[in-house]
């Protein structure tokens, strides 16, 4: 016995047929085992019988459009199953696999309702977290707009991302599972500010110009991240190409990011701060003593009054034409 199943384009298994003997034919022909309506399949497409050893093995009959493994571009004749299961006949995908063949074990099935609880406890935290930054990083007369505005951003911010998630889950995996894609959404955010906060402490504790201008490079990976989970949610058939994809944008904004940063800091120079200010106590880096500070400033001082002494070379151009 075997069973054959036809897959549909979004690598869903469409139909699964099961026949009892050792030999199935495929084909558009209604004398098949297995029916495919496919216009680049033949009549009489493929034969799939057990080899002397047991082997499933998938035979062309000779046809115009051939037979290739599931993700091979080569055009075969015969094609051993046992490793590989997938076939691709015409624009139709079927895989074949005897009773011995194993499943993966069960799955945990966390209810829509335990998903919304926690994106519910996530977004609490969320709300009292970014209170807690937009509050240490006020230095002005504190009004309800400068707390109330932001979070209110976020919330929608986070309600758009995590409605398009759900929507592209509905077309592909035909439910919306809006409450997942709100719970990574929000977790993403969560650890987004978390980053942030960590990033600045880091950069105020070690003094690093550095840490303070690409530690938001690290946000490009959580945001990777945070892909990888929703497309798992969606559970979407061409996964590695997917993941390909995001990774590619991810990177290529991370080095957009990168190159204007370095080319402002060539132009422009060093911002003057190294970002939001922490308490004494998180410093790890000595203070400077006021005899290095006023070296180093007059250092700077002799720099800069020998570029004013110098000539600029656009007007020794203009004086020699």
């Amino acid at each position: 016995m075997m069973w054959i199943e036809v897959l549909s384009r979004h690598g869903e298994v469409a139909s699964r047929i099961r026949v009892r003997s050792d030999e199935a034919h495929v084909g558009r022909g209604f004398d098949n085992d297995v029916v495919v309506d496919d216009p680049h399949v033949a009549p009489h497409h493929l034969r799939i019988y057990r080899a002397e050893d047991g082997e499933l093995v998938a035979e062309d009959l000779g046809t115009l459009n051939g037979l290739y493994s599931e993700h091979g571009a080569k055009r075969v004749t015969r094609l051993a199953l046992a490793k590989e299961p997938g076939i691709r006949i015409g624009r139709t995908i079927l895989r074949v696999h005897d009773a011995a063949h194993p499943v993966a074990p069960e799955r945990l099935l966390t209810p829509p309702r335990a998903h919304a609880r926690w994106a519910a406890g996530l977004g609490v935290a969320l709300f009292f977290l970014l209170i807690i930054v937009l509050w240490l990083s006020n230095t002005g007369e504190p009004t309800a707009n400068l707390i109330v505005l932001p979070i209110l951003g976020v919330a929608i911010a986070i309600a758009v991302w995590a409605s398009l998630w759900s929507v592209q889950s509905r077309l592909f995996f035909g439910q919306a599972r809006f409450a997942v894609h709100l719970r990574i959404a929000i977790t993403a955010c969560l650890v987004l500010v978390a980053w942030d906060q960590a990033a600045e402490t880091l950069s105020f504790a070690l003094a690093s110009r550095l840490v303070a201008e690409y530690g938001g490079l690290a946000l490009w990976a959580i945001l990777a991240v945070a892909c990888y989970a929703h497309l798992r949610a969606i559970g979407t058939r061409h996964m590695n190409f997917a993941m390909s994809v995001v990774v590619a944008l991810v990177v290529a904004g991370a080095a957009l990011q990168y190159v204007g940063k370095s080319e402002s800091q060539r132009l422009i120079g060093q911002r003057a701060t190294l970002g939001d200010l922490r308490p004494p106590a998180l410093r790890l880096v000595p203070l400077a003593s006021a005899d290095e500070f006023f070296q180093k400033a007059e250092t700077t001082k002799r720099k800069v009054d020998s570029l004013r002494a110098k000539e600029p070379s656009g007007a020794v151009e203009s004086e020699a034409e």
